[in-house]
């Protein structure tokens, strides 16, 4: 009886640790390459693949990414991510500075940025309607509004001799690959 029961737990073990294989874990295995040769692709098109790739690899919807679309709509949620906290970086420069110029300098880098994001959301809801050229188009408006932010921060930084932050400008510059990227991801779609 003892014999029995060793050789049934042994077989309970035996199964229990090749389930992986029986339950097709190679199959899994293979989306899993197939949705990250997809990353590859479409962020090499894109021409900033790093930034690409780390935002995709962030959002845990990327592991189940069928195609350029839903690729695009997970940058530009990463996209609307990092227009808010550059938004809420900038704002708090802007409380920082006692010079009159560079506060409206940052108030208006602020306002412009919120009306990024904006745009941004409206691109995404483009998106889910098939709408490319349109989410296209909010794209670079968005994309727009960061490169004024970033000349009018920059301009007032050589006026003031004061550095931003280099949080700041990595921030901006992020938002600026991502807009790139998102564009060409977008523009693929057409």
């Amino acid at each position: 009886m003892a014999t029995t029961t060793t050789i049934h737990y042994s077989i309970l073990f035996l199964i229990a640790s090749l389930s992986p294989l029986i339950f097709q874990q190679p199959h899994y295995n293979s989306l899993v390459q197939a949705n990250d040769w997809l990353i590859q692709v479409e962020c090499h098109n894109a021409k900033v693949p790093a930034t690409c790739i780390q935002c995709l690899h962030s959002d845990h919807r990327s592991t189940h990414t069928t195609n350029a679309a839903t690729i695009a709509a997970i940058l530009l949620n990463c996209l609307s991510n990092h227009a808010t906290n550059l938004a809420g970086n900038i704002s708090n420069l802007k409380t920082s500075k006692h010079d009159m110029v560079s506060m409206k300098v940052y108030h208006d880098c602020t306002r412009l940025l919120v009306s990024a994001k904006k745009e941004i959301v409206e691109a995404g809801v483009k998106i889910d309607k098939g709408d490319y050229d349109g989410a296209d188009h909010s794209v670079f408006i968005a994309f727009s509004y960061c490169v004024q932010c970033h000349t009018e921060i920059d301009q007032d930084g050589r006026r003031t001799k004061i550095d931003v932050p280099m949080k700041v400008e990595y921030e901006i510059n992020v938002l600026e690959e991502l807009c790139e990227a998102s564009m060409r991801i977008i523009e693929r779609l057409k």
